[in-house]
Order: C-alpha cells, then structure tokens, then sequence
C-alpha cells in the first residue's frame, strides 16, 4: 500500500477522507486548494499576469462543486455520529472538525476566487480608462 504521507486528496476515496484525522484531512486540502496568485504589487498588470489569474480562477471553480459535495457528506455524517449511542464523544468532536476543515477551505476557495475576480475586473476598468484616454 502506498505511503499515506505521499498520498493526494484524489488518491482518497470519499469514506477515507472521513476516517482520517481531522489534523490529516486539514493538510491535504490545503495541499490540494491551497491556491496562490503571486503577482507584483498584488495587481494584474501583465497578459502573463492575466493568464495566470484564468487559469487559477478555472482551477477555483473546479474545487468548489467537490468541497460542496464533500461538505454535504461531512454535514451528514456530523448528525449520523451525534445519532449514534455507540459513538464516543472524541470521534464526534472529529466528525465535527473534519466539517470545519472542509467548510474552512471551501469558504477560502471561494473567497480567492472572488478576489481574483476583482482584481481581473481592475484591469479591464484600467485597460477601458486607457483606451478613452488614449494612454493619457
């Protein structure tokens, strides 16, 4: 069997992700959606700027329908643990920190996405401005 440490988010069935620990889980979605843009001055001001901003933002929007969906079945595990008598309270406190961790990068994912989107939408107001002033 492979090495858990060299193992990736998709390497997982969805049932593995919810048996690991929370700590694990909380790694490997930062490994996996753990997206950064790294632009100078923190603008797009390039085509190469601009093409990276794409590119993140396609691999962003591919990431949340899956931790959409990975938060739907940590929500319902959450409750199918809380339900059972024969659960001891530690591995709900885990159920319930695997649904934080998941939730916690979703909201990221999201909110890199919609900042990238802004700063993509800057550019083409300065570009639209440029154009009106000739360059002026």
């Amino acid at each position: 069997m492979e090495d858990k440490q060299h193992r990736r988010l998709s390497d997982y069935k969805t049932d593995e992700l919810f048996e690991l620990d929370p700590y694990e889980l909380t790694e490997l979605l930062n490994e996996e959606f753990g997206y950064h843009l790294i632009v100078e001055d923190g603008m797009i001001e390039t085509a190469d700027d601009l093409k990276a901003a794409g590119i993140l933002m396609t691999r962003l929007a591919n990431a949340f329908p899956y931790l959409a969906y990975l938060s739907s079945i940590a929500k319902i595990k959450v409750r199918q643990a809380k339900r059972d008598k024969n659960i001891k309270k530690d591995e709900i406190d885990d159920a319930i920190d695997r649904k934080e961790a998941i939730s916690n990068i979703t909201e990221a994912v999201n909110m890199q996405y919609n900042a990238i989107s802004r700063l993509v939408t800057v550019k083409q107001q300065i570009n639209e401005e440029l154009k009106m002033t000739d360059g002026r």
